[in-house]
């Protein structure tokens, strides 16, 4: 075959992919390898890219260390690989192999990227950052790496440096809303110096902005009508982020109900509440696992506690609720059961030694650390079989406004996509009562119940008391936390960590009480 017709499948094996036609692009990609046996790399690249994209992990793993061994100079495959083994939860695996590549090939940017990506999940900010600006070195008009720079520059508090990123990539590309999202967290349009209202409302007429930029837009919208207390036109965007956004998930309560029907099921037995009570105190270092629902006040409790002295952050985590779902089938009670009973069997630290080489290092020094975990009150029976020691706070809000704090924020997680409906929140909040209800009934000692509205309004004594729950000495650090503490925060209260406890928020509902259903 000539090199013109080759060049033609080429072009269209790109655009085939690009179009997520993965098997068209597998298909045509061993027709080529027939034909055109100089692109065999680059064709097993594709095939495996296409295998990844479909989800089979084995077959694309095959394909990429069989490039691997043949072309061992091939970085593209080496780069791809290690998002396969990134995909497995194999993260030092990955990281071990982006650096050899890095190594063999310094300003290859896709691995930096990738490699960056990966310390930013890990929560390694620090050397995120420093991939990231790395990368922009090699090519400074990639929006995408600008905004992760930002994104981990915010969870390190510069928020100066991160919002210098955002407004570059509105000048590389307009349509990259997420920085829009990014600069809206810390404008107050009441005064809005640099005009992004105006900004943000002539985007709404981009044609063919892709959904998710779409939401983006439509939250930040939203947060800008409300700062100028035009609440209508802000209850408007809200509702259109949430509708947009709900559409593109795949979620149903009644697996929710089902996972709490199984869990109780089981500490109703007598076996499984007799060892909460039993189980040995592993270590004397103290944990401390704050969850509650979303917009609840578990950050602002959390930087209280993680102020003192002898405390380090962990920021928000989800390692127990992973370990638990690797472990144990909550959504099966037979089999959830027998795999309790087997580890009651055979090893009962199994979760405690897993937990610990999954959290970030420890300050050996320090008494101990907060672990920020939401949806551990689902869970809190378990943990305090696998985590005796552990002291374990659950936040609680005026209903009302929470739902209004979750509606208006796109809370971005796999365990929360239930969070973008009104019907759903009230469903779900309804499910986190019943829950705190049934460990109480179990032992009222098992975590300690905080109001979100008692912190704000007498934070000192409520500070004094989460103190003594965890058995800490009184530290003045702990009013001071927006001063003092300089621990990481990637959620959506990085802004005001920075700032002082304020009762702005304790009933906002009022001004968007008509335009709910209730």
């Amino acid at each position: 075959m000539k090199n013109k017709d080759i060049e033609h499948k080429l072009k269209i094996l790109i655009n085939n992919f690009n179009n997520k036609k993965f098997l068209e692009t597998i298909s045509l990609s061993k027709q080529l390898l027939k034909i055109a046996p100089q692109h065999e790399a680059y064709l097993h690249n594709m095939i495996g890219l296409s295998y990844k994209s479909l989800n089979n992990l084995d077959e694309a793993e095959k394909t990429f260390v069989k490039i691997i061994n043949q072309y061992p100079g091939n970085v593209a495959a080496k780069n791809n690989y290690a998002m396969i083994l990134k995909a497995r939860k194999q993260i030092k695996e990955a990281e071990k192999l982006l650096e050899k590549t890095i190594k063999q090939q310094p300003n290859y940017l896709s691995a930096i990227n990738n490699l960056a990506n990966i310390k930013k999940q890990s929560k390694k900010y620090e050397e995120a950052i420093s991939l990231y600006e790395k990368a922009l070195k090699i090519n400074n008009k990639i929006p995408i790496i600008h905004y992760n720079l930002a994104v981990c520059l915010i969870s390190t508090r510069n928020h100066e440096q991160a919002l210098k990123h955002a407004y570059l990539i509105n000048d590389l590309d307009p349509t990259f809303t997420y920085a829009d999202k990014l600069i809206n967290e810390f404008t107050d349009y009441k005064k809005d110096e640099k005009k992004h209202l105006d900004s943000l409302e002539k985007k709404l007429l981009i044609k063919n902005l892709e959904t998710d930029k779409k939401i983006s837009l439509y939250f930040s919208l939203g947060k800008a009508y409300e700062d100028q207390e035009r609440y209508d036109l802000s209850f408007k965007y809200y509702e259109l982020a949430n509708i947009t956004k709900r559409k593109l998930l795949d979620y149903d309560i009644a697996d929710e109900n089902k996972i709490y029907d199984n869990i109780t099921r089981l500490f109703k037995e007598e076996k499984f509440e007799k060892a909460l009570k039993d189980q040995p105190v592993l270590s004397d270092k103290k944990i401390i696992f704050i969850c509650g629902m979303p917009r609840s006040g578990t950050t602002l409790v959390e930087q209280i506690i993680s102020s003192h002295k002898e405390i380090q952050s962990l920021g928000e985590t989800d390692y127990i609720f992973q370990s638990i779902e690797n472990n144990f089938n909550l959504s099966d009670y037979d089999e959830f059961k027998n795999q309790i009973l087997a580890v009651f069997e055979n090893e009962i630290t199994k979760l405690y030694k897993e937990y610990l080489n999954s959290i970030p290092k420890i300050d050996q020094g320090k008494l101990g650390f907060t672990d920020k975990s939401l949806l551990n009150f689902q869970i809190i029976g378990l943990i305090k079989i696998f985590f005796p020691n552990s002291k374990i706070i659950v936040l609680k809000r005026n209903f009302e406004n929470n739902l209004l704090s979750i509606f208006k924020n796109d809370l971005a997680s796999k365990k929360l996509r239930w969070t973008y409906s009104e019907k759903e929140i009230r469903l779900f909040y309804s499910l986190f009562l019943k829950y705190i209800e049934f460990w109480k009934n179990i032992d009222i000692d098992m975590f300690f119940e905080v109001e979100y509205e008692k912190v704000t309004s007498d934070p000192k004594i409520v500070t004094k008391q989460l103190l003594e729950f965890c058995d800490l000495k009184w530290d003045e650090n702990c009013l001071k936390y927006y001063k003092v503490n300089k621990s990481a925060i990637d959620t959506a209260s990085a802004n005001q960590a920075n700032k002082p406890i304020y009762k702005d928020s304790v009933n906002k509902f009022e001004n968007y009480r008509n335009f709910f259903k209730g």
